[in-house]
């Protein structure tokens, strides 16, 4: 039997301790006694816990390991333990031999701390994988040139463009960096005021003309809504044309050279819509709802030229989570609706200016 002065104890914790997952198990590793947290960590009543065996009750082979190397140590033992509906939980688990015989285990939760380190595993991933094709591109053209193809004007020009592009991407690639940690840090300071939708799509349309022209892209601005004179979205201009000309970017590069794309904006009940539609290659059900994602890329961002080839954008996969920040600061969403092999409609929803 386990020390009753160990359970008396152990209930004096249990009502002070808030959100801590506790248990005391016997020599077998069955449940003595549980605590509501414990119970709703096993997804199961508290009375239903006693007598079942750790394994039994929480289904996680590294939590009854660590309890095992206190028992048969007896001392006490600090791991963790990957606990709830498939492992989705991540726990420090500190099992503390009893005086008579048994365990007291305590468990607390750092699934956050877990999920911010893999992010920084995935960013630093994302980067070095970005930094390294346009690095890798600029060493072998130097090195070619440096080999004596200088000796060719035609081909140095050649190469010249390319590194010249190559050190674009790089550039953009900080640039977009360095905008999104403004954004999600909140030190970008947003200048919010009463916009006129269609002046909004109006300059929209216009900075994106030249880049749609060269590709051989239309761009035609819908029809303002009827209602829609006295309309006014509560933005910063700024902020929110720079998110629209993302989407209309993303909309010429991804459309077939003698396609259009559409720009325009919708009144809704208390939100502004605005929206980027195209006739491209559209976007499969699978990738949208991850699109918004940092780095996240469809088929490695594979887009058609003006021969109708695939080739590769050199997106870094930032432009996107960009618009869904600066939709969300303002009060706003973002989203998409997408047939592939038919083209996508992006759209980002505003407040409502009161009138």
């Amino acid at each position: 039997m386990t020390d009753a002065r160990a359970v008396t104890a152990f209930e004096a914790l249990l009502a002070r301790t808030g959100g801590a997952v506790l248990l005391i198990v016997d020599e077998r590793l069955r449940i003595v006694r549980a605590g509501n947290e414990a119970a709703l960590l096993a997804d199961r009543p508290a009375a239903e816990l006693l007598g079942m065996s750790l394994i039994a009750a929480f289904g996680s082979a590294s939590l009854d390991a660590v309890a095992r190397e206190a028992l048969d140590s007896r001392q006490p033992a600090l791991g963790e333990a990957q606990v709830g509906q498939l492992g989705s939980r991540s726990f420090t688990v500190d099992a503390v031999p009893l005086n008579g015989d048994g365990l007291v285990i305590a468990l607390s939760d750092i699934t956050p701390i877990r999920r911010v380190e893999r992010v920084r595993r995935d960013f630093v991933a994302n980067i070095s994988h970005e930094l390294r094709t346009p690095l890798s591109s600029i060493k072998l053209l130097a090195e070619t040139i440096a080999a004596g193809a200088i000796r060719d004007a035609a081909t140095t020009q050649e190469f010249a463009g390319q590194i010249g592009r190559e050190v674009d991407h790089l550039a953009q690639l900080v640039d977009e960096l360095l905008d999104l940690s403004m954004i999600e840090s909140g030190e970008s300071k947003l200048v919010v005021e009463a916009v006129d939708p269609g002046l909004l799509v109006r300059a929209t349309a216009e900075r994106i003309h030249p880049i749609a022209t060269r590709r051989g892209v239309a761009v035609q601005e819908l029809a303002p809504p009827a209602e829609g004179a006295a309309v006014r979205a509560l933005a910063d201009p700024t902020r929110l044309g720079q998110a629209l000309v993302n989407l209309a970017h993303n909309a010429v590069k991804y459309s077939r050279p003698g396609g259009e794309i559409r720009l325009g904006w919708e009144v809704r009940p208390a939100s502004v819509r605005f929206v980027v539609a195209d006739d491209g290659i559209g976007i499969s059900a699978a990738h949208q709802a991850r699109i918004f994602e940092r780095f996240y890329k469809v088929d490695r961002s594979r887009t058609r030229d003006d021969s109708g080839e695939e080739v590769v954008t050199g997106s870094a996969g930032l432009g996107l989570a960009i618009v869904r920040h600066i939709a969300e600061a303002q009060g706003g969403a973002a989203g998409v609706e997408s047939v592939e092999g038919s083209g996508s409609t992006f759209w980002i929803d505003i407040p409502r200016a009161s009138t």
